[in-house]
C-alpha cells in the first residue's frame, strides 16, 4: 500500500477482472484515492487499495487496486511542471510559422 504517483502501473479489478492500469490523476492523498486509465480506455474514478476498503465496500465497491506493477514515464503532463523557458521557445517557435519562416 504505497503513495502512488501519475504514471505508475497499477493492477486493478474492475467488475471482478484483474487488469494493468495506469493512475493518470491523485484526486486524494490522505484517503490514498486515484484516478485510473485501463488498457481499454476505460477511466476508473476514486479508486483506493483494497486492504483500506471496509467490510461493506469490499462487497460493493466494483473496483480497487490489487497491486503496484511498476512506473513508466508519464504522458499527462503534471500540473506546474512547464518552466518559463519552455514557454518563450515554444512562442518563438509560433511566431515563426505566423511570419512563414517555418513550413510543414
Amino acid at each position: 500500500m504505497k503513495h502512488l504517483k501519475v504514471g505508475d502501473i497499477v493492477i486493478a479489478v474492475f467488475l471482478g477482472t484483474p487488469s494493468e492500469c495506469e493512475v493518470i490523476e491523485i484526486t486524494d492523498k490522505k484517503k490514498k484515492l486515484y484516478k485510473l486509465r485501463m488498457k481499454s480506455g476505460t477511466i476508473l474514478p476514486s479508486v483506493t487499495w483494497y486492504k483500506l476498503l471496509d467490510a461493506k465496500q469490499k462487497k460493493n465497491k466494483p473496483w480497487h487496486i490489487l497491486k503496484y506493477v511498476k512506473h513508466e514515464k508519464s504522458k499527462v503532463q503534471e500540473d506546474g511542471k512547464i518552466t518559463r523557458s519552455d514557454l518563450d521557445s515554444i512562442i518563438d517557435k509560433q511566431t515563426k510559422f505566423i511570419r512563414g519562416e517555418i513550413k510543414k
